[in-house]
């Protein structure tokens, strides 16, 4: 009987955190600063953030999911790019970038609408190494889980404020979708807004590789231990 109560508890706690993490992610996938794609909205560049890759090179879930939110965001009747971001982690023999950017060409992405930027290691240098190479595109895509996505618009108006008008929102939030990796990231995200928080401007520049290494184990881990 404790074992059946116990049980019952931790299936709820579970359903409780999958229920925040959703609205959570909903909630920052229409966020400020940002504003919906229209159908035809001239030329688009989709900067897509990286993330560490698995051993070797391998593709990540939470990198194949980014590239299929990137790529189901493309407008229709745009002229687009993808500016696929992040530099080499973890020991990998290629950078996150091209990873992502290899996924993209499965789903048959023409390689002449694919950008690499390779030097980046956390979500502030994707920004600032990829902007210059959407800047002059009418309207720019952050591509991400929700919650980091919302967080990387927030970067760009503060590196390039004069970019703010030209965001737009990717169709980056399904119910349910990827709920193993979006609960662990929920978690991540709180940190890191407290993170930014932080007045000490050193301390803060000084945190962000070692939080994304952090936060890429921990989705590792989760995505082995609750995928169905």
């Amino acid at each position: 009987m404790r074992s059946r109560t116990c049980t019952v508890s931790a299936a709820g706690l579970i359903a409780v955190s999958i229920a925040a993490s959703e609205l959570s992610h909903r909630r920052a996938s229409r966020s400020a600063p940002g504003r919906d794609a229209r159908p035809a909205c001239g030329s688009c560049a989709i900067v897509v953030l990286g993330f560490p890759s698995r051993r070797h090179g391998r593709l990540h879930a939470m990198q194949k999911w980014r590239t299929e939110i990137a790529v189901r965001s493309i407008p229709a009747a745009a002229e687009y790019v993808l500016v696929f971001t992040g530099g080499r982690s973890h020991g990998a023999a290629v950078p996150e970038a091209e990873t992502m950017a290899a996924h993209a060409g499965r789903l048959q992405i023409p390689e002449d609408r694919i950008l690499l930027e390779t030097k980046s290691a956390n979500t502030r240098e994707n920004l600032s190494f990829a902007l210059p190479m959407a800047h002059n595109f009418d309207t720019i895509m952050i591509v991400s889980d929700p919650l980091h996505a919302a967080r990387a618009r927030r970067y760009a108006v503060t590196l390039r404020p004069d970019l703010a008008g030209r965001l737009v929102y990717a169709d980056d939030y399904r119910f349910l979708e990827r709920w193993w990796l979006k609960a662990p990231a929920a978690a991540y995200e709180l940190a890191a807004l407290m993170r930014d928080r932080v007045p000490c401007q050193a301390t803060r520049a000084a945190q962000p590789r070692l939080a994304d290494n952090a936060v890429s184990t921990v989705i590792a881990n989760a995505t082995v231990a609750a995928r169905p």
